[in-house]
C-alpha cells in the first residue's frame, strides 16, 4: 500500500486477506485520508479491530486500528499506512525527548543481585533508573526465588541482557523469571480492573494503565537464546506478554558500521554487544550452520529461524483460548485428551464411547477437542548445535547537560521564560540581537558513565576478550568506571587475565566467581526456619551447609587484593548524579542463631524437651522396633528438596524429593528449579557421592515447578560420573513430551543426554499404563524392579507412579492431581506414599477447581492404599509455614494384616531440608506438637507486625 489514499475495494481486499494472518504485536505509522469523509452518525465497525496483514507482502505482523476524528473517517473506517519495525528495539527519540534526557538528573545505580553460592550459582546485576530496570548477567536457577527473598524491584524490567554462553547455567532461571514478570502483569491488570469497576460504581473516572509493571520483555543473548526458549513451548505459556529474543549471532564490530555507535539504546542507556569466542572452536558467524541441521524439519536456515521466532511469539502473545474447540476424528485425536461430540440437537456433550487401541474396531467419527497451545503444535524444532560464544556488554547512560547558571543568563538579558529553551539545547536571541547559545549559560556537559560486564566461563575465552577493539576505543570506554567480572572456575588465576586487569588499573574490578565469593547463606528466611526446627528436632533437621570464609571451590575468600574487589550481593554503585560506591548496602552474613533464637519461645522449647524425653525412653524405642519390624528398608531416607507449589517462596522451593535407599541407589521424584542448589545446601562435600549413586529421575508432568531443575541435575551427575564411572547410566521416566524436551535441549548443550536411559510414558491406551518391568541386568544397574504409572486428573499427560524395589519396598508418588482411584490401585500396599497436599480441607472448592488435593483427601488416598507412611508435600505458597492436622501420636500394639496398616499409619508434613528415614517417622511425629506451636506463635507475631 504505497499511497495515502485507498479505494473501498482495496480496503475490502485487505480485510479479506487478513483473515489468514497471525496476530502479533507490531509498530504502526497511521496516516489518515486528506479528503473529508461524508458525515455519518454510525459508529465505525473497525474502531477496535486488530488488522492482521501477514501474507500481504509486508514483513511485519499486525496493527491496531486507531480512533480518528470524524473528518478523518472514510465510510466509518480507518486506513493505515504501515511501516516495518526495526530489527532492534531502540527507542526513537524526538528532539524534545532527547533534550529531556540530556537534562535528566535522575538517580542511577547498579546493584549486584546475586553472586555465586551453593543455591544462587549465577551472577547478575540490576541497573536502576526511575522509570525502568535492566538485568545484566546470568539468569541461573534460583533467580526468581532470590528476587522474592531480596524484595528486588523487577516489575519495571523490560530488557534482560544475558551474559555468557547459552546454556542452562546462564539461562536456567530465565523461564521462571519470565513467568514471575508475566504473572505480576496479570495481577496488576486484575487489580486495576477491580479498582476501575469500583470507581465506575461510584461514578468516578477510571484510572489509566500504570507503568509500574512492564508489559513486554526483550531478551538479549547469544546464539541459541531463542532456541532454548522455544524448547519450553509445551509447558511455558502466557498470554498478553510479548517476549522478543534478540540473538547476537555475529560480532557487531566486524561488520560495516561506525565502530563507536552503540548496538542498542533507549532513553536511558547505550549498550555495546561484545561477544567473545573460545579458542577451542572458531567463532560462529551468521548463516554458518549446516544444511543437515535444518533438514530434519525440511527447512532452510532462514525458515528455521523464523519458525523458532514464531514459536516464541506464540508462547507469550497468542490469542489462544482454553475453551476453544477444534474438530478432528476419533482416530486422529491425541489421547487422553477429553473428547466432545454433538448430539442430534447439535449440543456438545462429553464423548464416553469406545476408544481406539483397545483391540476393538471403532468407527472414525467426528469429535471435538480443545485447541492446543499454538506453540505446542510444532512437533520438532530445527536442529542446532552448542555455541562457544560468550556474551559480554559495555553499558553507560547518556550524557547530561551541565548545571544551568541563571546569573549568567540574567547578565545576557534573557527573560526567565526562555531559560527552558537554553536548557533544552536551543539558542535564544536577547533584545540587543545577541545570540546566546546553551554553552554560554551551562556548565560543562556531564559525560554518561557506566560499566562493562564480562563473562569468561573458562580460560579458552581469555584471548578473545583481551583482543576486543572496544577496550582501545576511547569513545566507547570514556565514562566507564567499573568492570564486573563473571568468571568460571580457575579463570581468576590465569596470568593473561591478571595482566589485563593491571593494564586497566584506572577502573574498579569487581569479581563474581566460585573461586572468590563466599558460600554464604543467600536465602536467610528458610535457613533461619531450618535452624529453629533443628533446635526442636536435631535428628531430622540439618542446618543448610554454608561457609562465610570459603568459596564454592573450597578456597579461602580473598580478604584484600590490589587488582580486584570480591563481588557481594547488595553491593551498590551509584553512577549519577555522582559516582559513589555504597558498600553499606552489601547483604551481611546472616546470624542464623541470633535470628532463630529470637523467635523461639520457652513454651516451644519445653514441648520439644518433652518430646525428646519421650523418644529417648527405651520402652518407646522397643515398641517402635516391634511394630515396624516388617517394614522393608527402614534405613531408606526421604529428603525434602522442595515442598511448595507453583512458584518458589522464601520458605519453600518448588517440587523435589530425593529418596536414598542404601544398597540400591538414590531416586528423585520431580525436579523443580534449583533442586541441585538444594542438594548442595543439604549435602555439601557429600554431594559428589550422592550424585554418583543417583539411579533415576521421575517427572510427574510438564508444569515448570516440577521439572525445570532436571537438566542441571543430569549435567551434575554426568560431570561427576564420567570421571569415576563413564559406563554408568541414569534413567529418566516421564511423559513422552518430557523426553522430547530433554532431547531437544541436548542440541543447545551437551549435558549428558546420550548417557540416559529414557522411559517415556505415552498418552495412548488405558488410564493405567503397562508396568515397566526391569530386566535382571537393569535391576542390578538401577536398583528398581518395576515402575507402575497411571494418568491422573490435573493437566495433559499428568502421571502418578509407584516404584517397586527388590525386597518389597514400594514408594507411591502422586505428583499433582485430584484423588485418583487408578493411583490407589497401582499403589496398593505402598510402604511410603508421597502425596501432594496443596490446600487445607477448608479450601476443597479451590482444590477441585485447580485440580489439586486437600490434606484430608491425600491422607484418605493413603488409607485406601494401605500405605504405612505418608509424607504430605507441595503446599500452596499461602502456607509458608505449616497447615495443621491431628493424628494419633501413640505407638500402637502389635497387630497383623490390614489392621496393622490401618493402625500403624504415620503422616508427616514436609519442609525444605527435612531428612527422615522410614524407621524414624514415629520419632519425627513426636515433635509435631512443638513444631505446630512454634508456627502458631510465628504467624501471630507476623500478623501483629503487619497490623502495626
Amino acid at each position: 500500500m504505497k499511497s495515502r489514499h485507498a479505494a473501498p475495494n482495496t480496503l475490502n481486499t485487505l480485510l479479506s486477506k487478513s483473515r489468514l494472518a497471525s496476530r502479533r504485536v507490531s509498530r504502526v505509522n497511521p496516516h489518515w485520508f486528506s479528503k473529508p469523509p461524508p458525515k455519518s452518525s454510525l459508529p465505525s465497525p473497525f474502531s477496535d479491530i486488530k488488522l492482521p496483514i501477514t501474507g500481504l507482502g509486508f514483513d511485519f505482523d499486525y496493527c491496531t486500528a486507531l480512533r480518528a476524528p470524524p473528518r478523518d473517517q472514510f465510510f466509518g473506517a480507518r486506513v493505515l499506512l504501515l511501516s516495518e519495525p526495526p530489527e532492534q528495539p531502540p527507542e526513537q527519540l524526538s528532539p524534545k525527548k532527547a533534550a529531556d534526557i540530556f537534562a535528566n538528573k535522575m538517580l542511577i545505580y547498579a546493584t549486584i543481585l546475586s553472586a555465586p553460592t551453593a543455591d544462587s550459582p549465577g551472577s547478575s546485576i540490576v541497573f536502576h533508573f526511575a522509570n525502568r530496570r535492566y538485568v545484566f548477567g546470568n539468569l541461573s536457577e534460583g533467580t526468581q526465588r532470590l528476587v522474592t527473598q531480596r524484595r528486588s524491584g523487577i516489575a519495571k524490567v523490560d530488557n534482560v541482557f544475558i551474559t555468557g554462553p547459552v546454556n542452562w547455567h546462564t539461562q536456567g532461571g530465565l523461564m521462571g523469571f519470565v513467568i514471575t514478570l508475566a504473572d505480576m502483569l496479570i495481577t496488576s491488570k486484575d487489580c486495576k480492573d477491580a479498582t476501575n469497576l469500583e470507581r465506575e460504581q461510584r461514578g468516578v473516572k477510571a484510572i489509566r494503565s500504570s507503568n509500574d509493571v512492564t508489559s513486554r520483555l526483550f531478551i538479549h543473548g547469544g546464539r541459541n537464546t531463542a532456541h532454548l526458549i522455544a524448547t519450553s513451548r509445551r509447558f511455558i505459556f502466557r498470554r498478553g506478554f510479548p517476549l522478543k529474543p534478540y540473538e547476537i549471532r555475529h560480532d557487531p564490530r566486524a561488520v560495516e558500521q561506525p565502530a563507536s555507535d552503540p548496538d542498542w539504546k533507549d532513553s536511558n542507556i547505550n549498550v555495546w554487544y561484545m561477544p567473545v569466542y573460545s579458542s577451542h572452536q572458531p567463532p560462529v558467524h551468521p548463516r554458518k550452520r549446516s544444511h543437515d541441521e535444518f533438514s530434519a524439519v525440511g527447512l532452510s536456515e532462514e525458515e528455521g529461524r523464523k519458525l523458532v521466532d514464531t514459536v516464541v511469539t506464540q508462547m507469550f502473545d497468542s490469542d489462544w483460548q482454553m475453551d476453544a474447540l477444534v474438530e478432528t476424528t476419533l482416530h486422529k485425536a491425541q489421547l487422553p485428551a477429553k473428547l466432545f461430540v454433538r448430539d442430534r440437537h447439535g449440543h456438545l456433550q462429553v464423548y464416553s464411547g469406545p476408544m481406539p487401541g483397545r483391540d476393538k474396531v471403532v468407527p472414525d467419527i467426528p469429535v471435538l477437542i480443545r485447541k492446543p497451545w499454538p506453540g505446542a503444535t510444532v512437533n520438532s524444532l530445527p536442529r542446532t548445535s552448542p555455541s562457544r560464544q560468550s556474551m559480554c556488554y559495555i553499558v553507560k547512560g547518556h550524557d547530561r547537560r551541565g548545571k544551568f547558571k541563571p546569573e549568567i543568563a540574567e547578565q545576557f538579558g534573557i527573560p526567565r521564560v526562555q531559560y527552558k529553551l537554553l536548557t533544552r539545547g536551543e539558542s535564544v536571541t536577547n533584545k540587543d540581537g545577541v545570540v546566546v547559545t546553551p554553552e554560554m549559560v551551562l556548565e560543562k556537559t556531564v559525560e554518561g558513565s557506566g560499566f562493562a560486564i564480562v563473562d569468561i566461563p573458562d580460560i579458552s575465552y581469555i584471548e578473545s576478550l583481551t583482543s576486543r577493539p572496544e577496550w582501545s576505543n576511547t569513545k566507547i570506554m570514556s565514562g566507564i568506571k567499573v568492570i564486573y567480572w563473571i568468571l568460571g572456575r580457575d579463570v581468576l588465576d590465569d596470568p593473561r587475565l591478571q595482566t589485563f586487569m593491571q593494564s586497566m588499573s584506572e577502573l574498579q574490578h569487581i569479581v563474581c566467581s566460585p573461586d572468590a565469593c563466599p558460600n554464604m547463606i543467600s536465602l536467610e528466611s528458610v535457613a533461619t526456619q531450618a535452624y529453629k526446627l533443628r533446635t526442636i528436632d536435631p535428628d531430622r533437621w540439618p542446618l543448610p551447609i554454608f561457609d562465610n570464609e570459603s568459596t564454592l571451590s573450597g578456597r579461602p575468600v580473598p580478604q584484600s587484593n590490589p587488582l580486584f574487589e570480591v563481588g557481594r550481593a547488595g553491593k551498590t554503585i551509584q553512577f549519577a548524579p555522582q559516582y559513589v560506591h555504597q558498600d553499606d548496602k552489601i547483604i551481611p552474613f546472616p546470624e542464623l542463631e541470633e535470628l532463630a533464637q529470637s523467635g523461639l519461645s520457652p513454651e516451644v522449647l519445653e514441648i520439644a524437651a518433652q518430646a525428646k524425653e519421650k523418644v529417648s525412653n527405651p520402652e518407646f524405642s522397643a515398641k517402635v522396633e516391634s511394630i515396624e519390624s516388617d517394614i522393608p528398608n527402614r534405613d531408606a531416607e526421604v529428603i525434602a528438596l522442595g515442598t511448595g507449589s507453583a512458584l518458589p517462596s522464601k520458605y519453600r522451593n518448588v517440587s523435589g524429593t530425593l529418596v536414598r535407599i542404601p544398597g540400591l541407589g538414590n531416586y528423585i521424584f520431580d525436579c523443580g528449579e534449583n533442586t541441585l542448589g538444594q542438594m548442595h545446601r543439604i549435602f555439601g562435600s557429600e554431594l559428589p557421592s550422592v550424585l554418583r549413586d543417583l539411579k533415576g529421575i521421575w517427572i510427574s508432568h510438564l508444569h515448570a515447578d516440577h521439572h525445570l531443575g532436571t537438566a542441571s541435575t543430569i549435567r551434575a551427575w554426568n560431570e561427576e560420573t564420567k570421571k569415576s564411572c563413564p559406563s554408568a547410566k541414569l534413567f529418566v521416566s516421564s511423559h513422552v513430551h518430557m523426553i522430547d524436551w530433554l532431547r531437544e535441549y541436548a542440541d543447545v548443550e551437551e549435558y549428558g543426554f546420550d548417557r540416559l536411559m529414557t522411559i517415556p510414558v505415552d498418552t495412548k491406551g488405558a488410564r493405567i499404563v503397562n508396568a515397566r518391568v526391569f530386566t535382571e541386568e537393569e535391576r542390578q544397574e538401577f536398583g528398581v524392579e518395576k515402575i507402575d504409572a497411571c494418568f491422573v486428573n490435573h493437566c495433559f499427560g499428568a502421571l502418578a507412579t509407584a516404584f517397586t524395589f527388590p525386597g518389597g519396598l514400594k514408594i507411591a508418588y502422586s505428583g499433582d492431581c485430584r484423588p485418583s482411584e487408578h493411583f490407589v490401585k497401582i499403589g496398593q500396599g505402598a510402604t511410603l506414599l508421597i502425596h501432594e497436599s496443596t490446600f487445607d480441607d477448608e479450601m476443597k472448592g479451590d482444590a477441585i477447581a485447580k485440580k489439586h488435593s486437600t490434606m484430608g483427601e491425600a491422607i484418605d488416598v493413603g488409607r485406601r492404599m494401605g500405605a504405612r507412611r505418608i509424607l504430605l508435600t507441595h503446599f500452596s505458597q499461602r502456607y509458608q509455614k505449616i497447615p495443621s492436622f491431628e493424628q494419633n501420636l501413640e505407638v500402637i500394639h502389635d497387630v497383623d494384616g490390614k489392621e496393622k496398616a490401618d493402625q500403624d499409619r504415620v503422616t508427616l508434613v514436609a519442609f525444605d531440608y527435612m531428612r527422615v528415614k522410614l524407621g524414624e517417622f514415629r520419632y519425627a511425629q513426636a515433635f509435631l506438637p512443638a513444631i505446630n506451636r512454634m508456627f502458631e506463635i510465628d504467624i501471630k507475631q507476623e500478623d501483629e507486625e503487619q497490623a502495626s
